[in-house]
């Protein structure tokens, strides 16, 4: 049986998660795996914030730009099947799983034992139930409010320069109305709702 043993990376947004990935990766021999939602879609890169190639160091990344950008939402069940073909493949050629949120209920359904999809809410505290199914090295990356809030406001700017405004338009140039109304899938991304009125 493989083992896979995950060092698994949490956080507020804009925490600088992606970062860490990276250099633990370099020195672990790791690969990452993306549990982001908004950054499996494909298009709107900058909102997203996905990492570009050249930034990647290297390291190999899954999960990044695999599914239409008019795609509904990723299921939880999806993730995990999807996440752990990959897991096993990672295993196989002696690397380690560096897995990357993102979306808390993607990172559960993938690390938990059991996935009962009749949970609403699987971090309920009467029903859940912390038993992995992979032994894990969890980092959970925390900053002060103020500093975090002070990078975020520099980050939207720099978004911004990067072209974010031009971005949008296309994407709502190109995308169908009631895709975009109904804020499922890549509709949720940052500035989609915010600006969609400027634009639709």
């Amino acid at each position: 049986m493989l083992s896979i043993k995950p060092v698994v990376i949490m956080g507020a947004s804009g925490i600088c998660k992606t970062k860490l990935s990276i250099n633990i990766s370099k020195v672990i021999g790791g690969e990452v795996i993306n549990a982001d939602k908004m950054q499996m879609y494909a298009g709107l890169d900058i909102a997203t914030n996905k990492i570009r190639p050249y930034d990647q160091g290297g390291i190999p990344h899954h999960l990044i730009r695999v599914i239409s950008s008019i795609a509904d939402d990723v299921s939880v069940p999806s993730f995990r099947s999807i996440a752990t073909t990959i897991a096993e493949s990672i295993a196989r050629r002696g690397r380690v799983l560096v897995l990357v949120g993102g979306s808390n209920s993607l990172m559960h359904g993938f690390l938990a034992d059991h996935l009962d999809p009749s949970l609403a809410n699987p971090f309920s505290i009467a029903k859940y139930k912390p038993n992995l199914r992979f032994k894990s090295c969890l980092l959970w990356v925390h900053t002060h409010e103020l500093v975090l809030n002070e990078y975020l406001c520099h980050r939207i700017d720099d978004m911004v320069a990067s072209g974010l405004v031009e971005e949008l338009k296309e994407y709502f140039d190109t995308t169908l109305a009631h895709k975009i109304g109904n804020h499922t899938g890549l509709a949720k991304a940052i500035g989609v709702r915010e600006l969609r009125k400027y634009f639709v």
